[in-house]
């Protein structure tokens, strides 16, 4: 199991697009404004808005009334999810809201043909996409992410993901032996008091110890960003395109 400083690094950073209806002309008697209807957007338009100006492939988490408030459609239970956190990191992560499904929602033709899967990623441009369902194994989810981010950047994310669990493995190591070191603090704080030369010394290597910690986790950002995108985020496809959340 992962230390509190490698834990702090494996999240997901969802965004959660908020479609805003344009606004009409002023009414005749100048007071008031009228809202345009609300009405499903084109795929395209969908897919534009949602990607806004993040360059990022996307991964799209779409919640029903079952898995509301959870990861449960991206992330597998009692496995170790930690391939699936680092992998995120390259993606621009979306989730869409239960109604999303409704005929009227903005963002309902990002699910054409009648589908209606939990979860899908596409490339940037929206070239290609996986539709995933949440009965699959953690291999083939690794697997599409992959084949996804492959198409979008240059290097390979697997050895990305490698440099980055060795540094992950001397954050654990470090914070265990800042743990260690808070508790001989404490220990000499009960026993000798604030004028003990040993909780000099102590506290000088707890310094240095949190330092290292925050050199690690600067070098897991580092190797997280290797990563160099094929091409930077397109033109917006139309005027009021963007990203809300």
């Amino acid at each position: 199991m992962r230390g509190p400083s490698s834990r702090s690094v494996l999240d997901l950073a969802w965004q959660y697009p908020v479609y805003t209806t344009p606004e009409a002309a002023p009414l005749a008697d100048g007071r008031s404004m009228a809202l345009a209807a609300r009405r499903a957007l084109t795929y395209e338009e969908a897919f534009a808005y949602i990607a806004g100006d993040d360059p990022r492939p996307l991964l799209v988490l779409r919640e029903c009334a079952v898995c509301n408030g959870t990861d449960n459609a991206l992330l597998s239970n009692g496995v170790d999810n930690e391939k699936t956190f680092l992998f995120s990191r390259w993606f621009h992560c979306v989730k869409l809201p239960i109604d999303v499904m409704d005929d009227d929602h903005p963002f309902r033709n990002l699910f054409p043909g009648g589908r209606s899967e939990h979860l899908f990623m596409a490339t940037r441009d929206g070239a290609q996409r996986i539709p995933l369902e949440g009965e699959r194994s953690r291999t083939e989810l690794w697997s599409s992410m992959l084949e996804i981010l492959a198409a979008d950047y240059k290097s390979d994310p697997e050895r990305a993901v490698k440099d980055a669990q060795k540094v992950l493995d001397r954050l654990d190591s470090i914070d265990m032996r800042i743990a260690g070191l808070q508790t001989r603090q404490d220990q000499l704080l009960e026993t000798e008091g604030l004028r003990s030369s040993k909780l000099k010394k102590v506290r000088k290597k707890l310094a240095e110890a949190r330092a290292d910690r925050d050199e690690l986790l600067a070098e897991v950002a580092e190797a997280t960003a290797k990563l160099k995108l094929r091409r930077p985020a397109p033109e917006p496809v139309a005027e009021g395109t963007g990203q809300a959340g």
